[in-house]
């Protein structure tokens, strides 16, 4: 089944068959409400890429140990964490933004765009609804409530060519490998230190 046209935001769209049989998005009634039951949550996901893979690992003590390596250990609030240092400007210590790293997993604006896509394409594929997020939206995920940070992050995973979730739900052994490859993707080695926080 081919789904004819990717809606700006499926929650005002109604599924209708087209005149060549083929599944398209038409605008809903105004006011029409979201359908609980064909939503893409974060539980919902976990459960869609679980059941692809055998494995006795829940994803999601993955994707904890992932956000406790990116936020540090002593996060007051790992989903709010931006990348900051502290200067002396003006005989005053300050704290400045560094780097383009946001909420609980490090995105940047391009990566976020791309979990978002791949987010999408996964509730494309099952005909689900899916949260409409904005290119404002994903310049700043520590603005984002945890669940969606956590729904990009599992899409993004998931759909990255490098990376296993079977590895991961299989062996914790496996977790730095797959944080290094999948996610850090930086030219530094930090599986020892995903390794001594988790």
């Amino acid at each position: 089944m081919r789904v004819v046209g990717d809606p700006v935001k499926h929650q005002s769209k109604t599924r209708a068959l087209g005149p060549d049989n083929r599944v398209m998005y038409v605008a809903g009634e105004e006011g029409m409400q979201e359908d609980p039951e064909n939503y893409l949550n974060l539980a919902r996901l976990d459960s869609i890429i679980e059941s692809q893979h055998s494995g006795n690992l829940p994803f999601g003590d993955f994707r904890d140990a992932v956000r406790r390596v990116e936020a540090g250990p002593d996060s007051p609030d790992p989903y709010r964490q931006r990348q900051e240092v502290e200067v002396l400007r003006d005989g005053k210590m300050v704290t400045l933004p560094v780097g383009v790293g946001r909420g609980a997993y490090q995105f940047d604006y391009p990566t976020a765009k791309t979990a978002y896509t791949r987010l999408k394409s996964i509730a494309d594929k099952r005909d689900l609804d899916y949260p409409d997020l904005s290119d404002e939206d994903l310049m700043d995920v520590s603005r984002l409530d945890p669940e969606l940070q956590d729904m990009l992050f599992t899409a993004h995973f998931a759909k990255d060519r490098a990376t296993s979730v079977a590895d991961v739900l299989e062996d914790e052994s496996n977790w730095a490998d797959q944080y290094q490859i999948g996610h850090y993707k930086g030219d530094k080695d930090r599986r020892g230190h995903f390794r001594r926080l988790q």
